[in-house]
């Protein structure tokens, strides 16, 4: 359970070097924070040999609790919001970590709900065919 901001960075490096292959020098997880979770994370690795992705599968969902509390811890203490980290861990274990403060470009976020035959009409009316079947 995450319950301090070190207790997130240790389970990002955790989660990196668990699933990287041997060799790697440099683990990298670039994370976009959405509304209730984080959307396309990105994780890769750098070795001798070049880059490659770090396939994290179900971990996906433990890196994802680290960004949220992350993103509340900021908020929290600073009143800032961020949208997206990127977190790289070093072979000799030291680590940075980077925010993006900057709301992706064309995101709504909101918790409003749309019926089903208003959103097609919407789409219609934007000239987006969608079938009411």
């Amino acid at each position: 359970m995450i319950e301090s901001v070190e207790d997130a960075y240790q389970a990002i490096a955790k989660i990196l070097a668990n699933k990287a292959s041997p060799g790697w020098k440099l683990l990298r997880a670039v994370c976009p924070i959405l509304n209730k979770g984080c959307g396309g994370i990105v994780t890769v690795q750098t070795s001798v040999n070049g880059g490659a992705d770090v396939p994290i599968g179900w971990d996906v969902f433990a890196l994802q609790d680290a960004c949220l509390f992350l993103r509340a811890d900021l908020l929290r203490a600073t009143g800032q919001r961020i949208w997206g980290l990127t977190f790289t861990l070093h072979a000799d274990g030291k680590f940075n970590i980077e925010y993006d403060y900057n709301k992706p470009a064309g995101y709504e976020e909101t918790d409003e709900t749309m019926d089903l035959p208003k959103g097609l009409e919407d789409l219609q009316t934007q000239g987006v065919h969608a079938s009411k079947k």
